[in-house]
């Protein structure tokens, strides 16, 4: 019996207590006034009241016994009108016994059981109250029976209709927990069984740059690392939607150069522009603040797709990227173009993920339509909007508004960043079943001068830990014979030599709240395969020269905080 309800029957019954004083006098006033005044004392004391120990007791009390004490305490209340007052009495008590009638198909809804106890009360009145009341003559009894039967068989079915419909709503709820439940776990499959091939074509398409190629040959090597990385954007996009409908998507916020965030993003596109013959332009008004406050990542993350974008369904003409400021905070990115423009009807679902203008787009320029639709749901999170406006055949306008705070940019000191210290002479050990995984974590850390030792499983990692002295772990998660969590529970407990050695996944896990439940088994750090090398290589870095922290073996975790570096 929800707030709402008792609120609603308590201002109804102060209702009648005046009705009563008018037409009846105080005393039956205050007799109606004293038993709701015990009887929703009572309701108070049972949601107040600490639960027994026999839950069931408990709960047979709460939905039985208030319903069948108000039930007939109004049912009585309105025979009486019915039997001592006027034709408005009258009136008054029928639209009273209806109401209890619906209430109780409203019973009936959630319980067969609490309606057939509830319902009495108001049929008996409806029966009971003309025979008191003297009035009704022979045939008419009849016509009475008759109508309050066919109201109680209208009120059972009724019922059971909204009974069904309920039962089938909650099937179809559990229906849609289970399928989302199930898409979730096929995405974290998918991610994870293709990241650890990509980690093999991205990691060694990196490790073959040192190599000395023809240029046909280079120029295939740039094909298949844009093919992977093009692969990898929709593998991410997918990542990133995952996030943001689980809520677990938080932002970095942090002082960043716009301008010169945008200048990096046309020159970043300015070769495919020039490619296609399509003038990319930067506008930035300079009203707008140089140094903001936000989540760089994602602003580059909107204005990359939104520029792709423009870029894809423009053949001729211009793409102008244009930056000023808007109203207190505000500040106006927008991506104009002269492409193929966009009709009111594609435009009304153009942000719904998986959704492209229609489908000659998607078999024409590809793409799987998540880039839009990650978009807004960035820009909602940073508190922004993003419109669209545009035309067939006229181009499209994209215009993100974002509150970003101006900020005073970092002094020439703080910009000076600092080369990463040397690296030669680190010992590693590399823990992964997959041998080309092994190749690839070989190939990026050698080429900084650091000493590589490979195994396959994590009860051969503790082997070799404890006859040989490493810097650091990276280790994979799943593996045969022993996988990465149990070895690291082991390593933290004591075996293998040094409790405090510096432990980092190296995981295709990249799904939502994946790193921070690596974090809590163990690990000091989380990488999602592909590997990213210059951020391996600056957690190796860190990780190294950073004082170790001390253990806590009753929690299982570090007693200072660690990072995480998955996107």
């Amino acid at each position: 019996m929800s707030k709402r309800s008792r609120y609603a029957r308590i201002a109804l019954a102060v209702v009648v207590t005046g009705l009563l004083m008018g037409e009846f006098g105080w005393r039956a006033a205050l007799v109606w006034f004293a038993v709701n005044v015990l009887i929703e004392g009572w309701v108070t004391y049972l949601w107040r009241h600490p639960k027994p120990r026999d839950e069931a007791s408990w709960g047979l009390r709460v939905r039985l016994g208030t319903p069948i004490s108000l039930s007939i305490i109004w049912s009585a209340m309105a025979g009486y009108l019915w039997v001592n007052g006027g034709a408005a009495m009258k009136f008054a008590a029928l639209t009273v016994l209806f109401g209890l009638i619906v209430e109780t198909i409203r019973y009936g809804s959630i319980s067969r059981g609490t309606m057939m106890v509830v319902a009495p009360p108001p049929f008996i009145t409806l029966v009971v109250t003309p025979l008191i009341d003297g009035e009704a003559r022979g045939w008419e009894w009849f016509v009475i029976l008759v109508a309050v039967g066919g109201l109680l068989f209208y009120m059972i079915d009724t019922a059971q209709q909204l009974r069904a419909n309920r039962k089938a709503l909650e099937q179809a709820q559990a229906a849609a927990l289970e399928a989302s439940e199930a898409k979730s776990a096929f995405l974290a499959m998918m991610s994870h069984e293709l990241r650890t091939p990509m980690n093999g074509v991205l990691g060694l398409a990196h490790a073959l740059r040192g190599v000395r190629l023809e240029g046909r040959h280079a120029r295939y090597l740039e094909m298949i690392e844009t093919s992977g990385q093009g692969l990898m954007t929709i593998l991410n996009d997918i990542l990133d939607l995952s996030k943001i409908e689980a809520g677990k998507l938080e932002l970095d916020v942090a002082p960043f150069d716009l301008p010169a965030l945008a200048a990096q993003i046309r020159l970043l596109w300015s070769e495919t522009a020039q490619a296609k013959g399509i003038d990319l332009a930067l506008e930035v008004d300079p009203a707008t603040p140089a140094w903001v406050a936000g989540d760089a990542a994602r602003v580059r993350q909107i204005l990359l797709n939104l520029v792709s974008n423009a870029l894809k369904f423009t053949e001729a003409g211009r793409v102008l990227i244009r930056i000023s400021p808007g109203e207190a905070d505000e500040i106006l990115l927008s991506v104009s173009d002269t492409g193929i423009g966009i009709s009111a009807e594609q435009q009304a679902r153009l942000f719904a993920p998986f959704v492209q203008g229609d489908r000659s787009t998607a078999r024409r320029f590809g793409g799987t339509g998540l880039g839009l639709a990650i978009c807004r749901d960035l820009a909602a999170l940073m508190g922004g909007s993003i419109a669209v406006r545009s035309a067939p055949g006229e181009g499209s306008t994209f215009t993100l508004r974002l509150t970003l705070r101006p900020v005073d940019g970092p002094s020439p000191d703080q910009s000076e960043t600092c080369a990463l210290p040397s690296l030669t002479g680190l010992r590693v050990l590399i823990v992964d079943d997959n041998t080309v995984n092994q190749v690839v974590a070989c190939a990026v850390l050698e080429a900084a001068g650091i000493e590589v030792t490979a195994v396959g499983d994590g009860q051969a990692a503790l082997a070799r830990l404890g006859a040989e002295r490493f810097d650091m772990v990276l280790m994979d998660v799943h593996m045969p014979v022993m996988d990465g969590v149990e070895a690291v529970r082991r390593i933290r407990a004591g075996e293998g030599g040094r409790v405090d050695i510096p432990v980092v996944a190296l995981t295709a896990d990249a799904m939502v709240g994946d790193a921070e439940r690596l974090l809590a088994k163990g690990f000091d750090d989380a990488h999602p395969k592909p590997i990213a090398p210059a951020r391996l290589l600056a957690t190796v870095a860190r990780l190294s020269s950073a004082a170790k922290p001390a253990w806590n073996a009753d929690q299982g975790v570090p007693l200072e905080r660690r990072s995480v570096s998955f996107c």
